[in-house]
């Protein structure tokens, strides 16, 4: 997940996730021809201001910087780089347009144990946007979409450059927290929050950078069995899931079409195999691997022409690309199947069977000709990064890992990797897992990604490592007694001497 914390006593918790609401606005200023200092905003010619910062260099001197700011905001091109050209670009966030009182939001949270309480703590939570799942001991949940959501004009679409000389870059204050996606004792019984699209009490749209729904459809299908007995057991299988309903959603539509453009036997199989696929990712699926770079190889065939380099992996690297495949595949007359750099009309067929041919010949070249050696944690792995570790041969050093990893992206076990070709090393993960049973809460259950100390040549810089990877869990001590009976070695951190 993006993001995630928690608070706990034994009496309530809580724990949060990003809430991934737009509340940033770009906006592209008209300047005034005779003064490029002046921007017009709301019928007439106003100043920019500017201030210069002294940035401080070791050793050097002092980097001046200077920003300029519009009505709108901060005029940001710099940080957008060279292709957004001359035009002041202002930058809008609801962070700078509201108290945002979050410490004090924090503080009342720690001590919330009541349903009203959270409730008036989370609405004390503005900027950045979170999700904020609260529980007690005597039964009540509660989950709040925590942000000010922006009042932003009719019609106007917050994902685009916005024209400051109009009327569309303005906003009318803020909506109440009461108009916040929120659930308090659903009946139910369970709340699932997975970072995907939420819906207002009001049925307002929220404009965000959602993930996509099959996470969340997974977690829900599961805590809705009501044959499980949600206990610890239960509750780990459902963190280390590997399960959603994603790649079979996008292969539906595709499969027919498979069917008709190969033709050699070995690799009909290969399709049958695909279309009894369930969508999961253990260690030893090679259907996972297969889908895995077809979905790379469908993005490539189909986009590539029409964006070109840059633009095409700067969209592998958005959730847009997540929902975008979908749609594409259930498209037979979308124009994105022509590759625009032939003299023919290409088919959605013809881009398919140049995906599927590009997809064995990468992973024969990579994973070998043997079908069976194409398992998903051979080109799935997950390696901690050390700063120094990026220069060759300290890797070895300070790295830990490659270890097979299990999982994938928008699964439970949310080891994503970024789409592309095999490998895929994963690129972030659960910061870590936990398991609180409010009925013994001085017992959870909890793993963090490599170890306790981060730092390299301890014993503990690694030592959760592998357990980790391998799904498993090691039991949290809260009480003094339990502290002083499984305590194994103590770290006392001493002033230095005075000066005499």
């Amino acid at each position: 997940m993006p993001f995630a914390s928690l608070g706990l006593n034994h009496d309530f918790g809580w724990s949060i996730t990003m809430f991934q609401n737009d509340d940033l606005d770009l906006i592209a200023e008209k300047v005034n021809p005779d003064n490029p200092n002046q921007v017009w905003y709301r019928g007439k010619w106003v100043d920019m201001t500017s201030s210069e910062q002294q940035i401080a260099v070791k050793g050097q001197a002092p980097v001046p910087l200077v920003l300029r700011q519009s009505p709108h905001g901060p005029i940001v091109n710099d940080a957008l780089g060279a292709n957004v050209g001359k035009t002041p670009i202002a930058m809008w966030w609801g962070f700078l347009e509201s108290p945002n009182p979050i410490l004090e939001g924090f503080y009342q949270l720690n001590r919330a144990d009541t349903l009203a309480k959270a409730r008036s703590a989370a609405a004390k939570v503005q900027a950045p946007g979170l999700n904020i799942v609260w529980a007690n001991a005597k039964g009540d949940i509660g989950w709040w979409a925590a942000a000010q959501l922006p009042k932003r004009p009719a019609g106007v679409r917050g994902g685009f450059i916005l024209d400051g000389s109009t009327a569309e870059a303005e906003k009318d204050g803020f909506y109440p927290f009461s108009a916040n996606p929120q659930e308090e004792n659903p009946s139910r019984g369970y709340i699932v929050s997975a970072n995907f699209q939420p819906v207002s009490p009001t049925g307002m749209d929220i404009p965000g950078y959602y993930n996509l729904a099959d996470r969340g459809q997974q977690l829900n299908r599961q805590l809705g069995d009501k044959a499980v007995k949600w206990d610890l057991e239960a509750s780990q299988k459902l963190q280390l899931g590997t399960t959603t309903g994603y790649g079979p959603r996008l292969l539906a539509p595709l499969l027919p079409v498979l069917r008709e453009v190969v033709s050699d036997p070995a690799e009909l199989r290969l399709v049958e195999q695909l279309a009894r696929w369930q969508g999961d990712y253990p260690l030893d699926s090679t259907s996972a691997t297969l889908f895995n770079q077809f979905l790379y190889d469908l993005a490539d065939a189909a986009m590539r022409d029409e964006l070109g380099n840059d633009f095409f992996d700067t969209l592998l690297s958005t959730r847009v690309i997540d929902a975008a495949l979908p749609r594409l595949a259930a498209n037979a007359d979308s124009p994105w199947w022509d590759n625009r750099n032939t003299p023919i009309k290409e088919t959605r067929a013809d881009t398919v069977k140049v995906a599927w041919q590009a997809s064995l010949a990468h992973l024969r070249n990579t994973l070998g000709a043997d079908f069976a050696q194409w398992q998903w944690g051979a080109a799935h792995t997950l390696t901690h990064g050390h700063p120094l570790g990026q220069q060759k041969p300290l890797e070895r050093i300070f790295n830990v890992g490659p270890f097979a990893a299990p999982g994938s992206h928008e699964v439970p076990n949310n080891l994503s990797a970024r789409i592309g070709p095999a490998p895929w090393p994963v690129t972030y993960g659960p910061s870590t897992r936990r398991l609180v049973d409010f009925a013994d809460p001085a017992h959870g259950l909890t793993i963090n990604p490599v170890g306790q100390s981060g730092v390299p040549f301890d014993s503990h810089y690694d030592d959760q490592a592998e357990a980790y990877v391998d799904g498993m869990y090691v039991q949290a001590h809260f009480s003094e007694e339990e502290v002083t009976a499984n305590t194994r070695s103590t770290l006392k951190l001493l002033p230095a001497r005075a000066a005499q």
